[in-house]
């Protein structure tokens, strides 16, 4: 602080620390104890709201089942204009909005009408109709009533675990595997990065300093996202790579033998290496450049191999680096939600960024997502902690 005074004067310094501290509480501060606040406030959502929420599924589901019988039939009469008045055929009994429906899953995921029993009877497409007004009337009836339910039971929200224990067993399996993939992410970071960041701290020539540096930055100047729908054109079913195989001779796609490398976490973790190799890159060059190259060349003199210069001279003096780069390459493939969520999705085991994604935006359960947010946040806080120890290092060699 006394250097920004001397620096910029008191007045100016004062401006910088009052910025920083508002983006400190406005980023950070408030953002963390609103989710800690809903991460520990229980809605009940049980009980009448979601038998009501169930039979007003069943009504939508039901009324679609009759708007496509009416479509059928119209489309038949368009098709034949000299037939008699449309109809359609259809289960000799109609079930109530309280009861499930006869169906079967189509392709498409929307319930079509069942094939089995007595399905004979014709139907007016005006019987159908009228079916269709009442349904809607009794939808709009039931909702009229969650809404007044749903009100009900957010008044009594309280302060509660149950937001955490209640996390089902298939979700804390996926938690504990995201966390075993991040692990995996890092650990190829590192195995990819450290030589290149070797190399790039002990060159001489400047020029091949710069090709390299830039080399790794200028990809960066590139979206993301497009960064990573790249990666798809490679990896997909007709993709380059696939392309290429087929080219030398080792597949061939027009008898279907191509490879959807896209349906495996190796094409999540390739992607996400690539996607933050510097942030693993930099810190253990910043480190690696600090070291005395003396040292590596005296190392040598004495005889000492390759493994041992690494393990014994360079490896110990870059910790701090290393630490910071692992520490990062794991906040963010833990957290990441863009990556699985677009290469392959649906045919790799899910990660918990997307559940977390599902519980905010599709299950609209915002309480139970900030819970799930906490629970990964204090894993990724344990895994920074648990870096420091094993590297030995503290916050000052992590500043410097």
């Amino acid at each position: 602080m006394e250097a920004l005074v001397r620096s910029y004067g008191k007045g100016l310094t004062a401006v910088f620390a009052g910025l920083v501290a508002l983006w400190i509480i406005l980023m950070i501060v408030v953002p963390q104890v609103t989710m800690i606040d809903r991460a520990f406030t229980y809605q009940d959502r049980g009980g009448e709201t979601a038998m009501l929420a169930i039979e007003i599924d069943r009504a939508y589901t039901k009324r679609f089942q009759l708007e496509q019988q009416v479509q059928r039939a119209q489309n038949a009469a368009d098709a034949e204009p000299g037939a008699s008045a449309p109809s359609v055929s259809a289960p000799s009994a109609t079930p109530s909005i309280g009861a499930p429906a006869a169906t079967t899953p189509s392709a498409g995921g929307l319930p079509q009408p069942s094939a089995g029993g007595a399905a004979n009877q014709e139907i007016d497409v005006e019987a159908l109709e009228a079916e269709i007004a009442t349904l809607t009337a009794k939808i709009e009836e039931l909702e009229s009533q969650e809404d007044l339910s749903s009100g009900e039971a957010g008044m009594k929200a309280t302060y509660s675990l149950k937001n955490f224990t209640t996390m089902s067993g298939i979700h804390f399996q996926i938690f504990v595997m995201t966390l075993l993939y991040a692990f995996c992410v890092t650990i190829l970071s590192f195995l990819i990065c450290y030589p290149v960041a070797f190399v790039i701290a002990t060159t001489t020539n400047r020029n091949r300093l710069a090709l390299m540096m830039l080399g790794l930055v200028i990809p960066y100047a590139i979206n993301e996202l497009l960064r990573i729908f790249s990666w798809i054109m490679i990896l997909e079913k007709n993709g380059i790579l696939n392309t290429f195989l087929n080219f030398i001779g080792i597949i061939d796609i027009d008898a279907g033998e191509g490879i959807r490398f896209v349906a495996s976490n190796g094409a999540v973790f390739t992607v996400m290496v690539y996607a933050y190799v510097l942030f693993m890159v930099f810190p253990i060059y910043n480190t690696i450049d600090t070291l005395d190259k003396n040292q590596i060349e005296a190392a040598r003199d004495l005889g000492a191999s390759a493994w041992k210069i690494h393990t014994r001279v360079v490896i110990p003096h870059a910790k701090p680096g290393i630490a910071v780069g692992s520490i990062m390459t794991f906040m963010l493939s833990a957290g990441s939600i863009a990556v699985p969520e677009i290469v392959g999705r649906g045919l790799h085991p899910d990660w918990f960024s997307q559940l977390i994604y599902r519980r905010f935006f599709e299950a609209d359960s915002w309480n139970q997502g900030s819970a799930y947010s906490l629970a990964l946040l204090i894993a990724c806080i344990v895994f920074i902690f648990a870096t420091m120890a094993i590297f030995k290092v503290g916050i000052r060699d992590i500043a410097k």
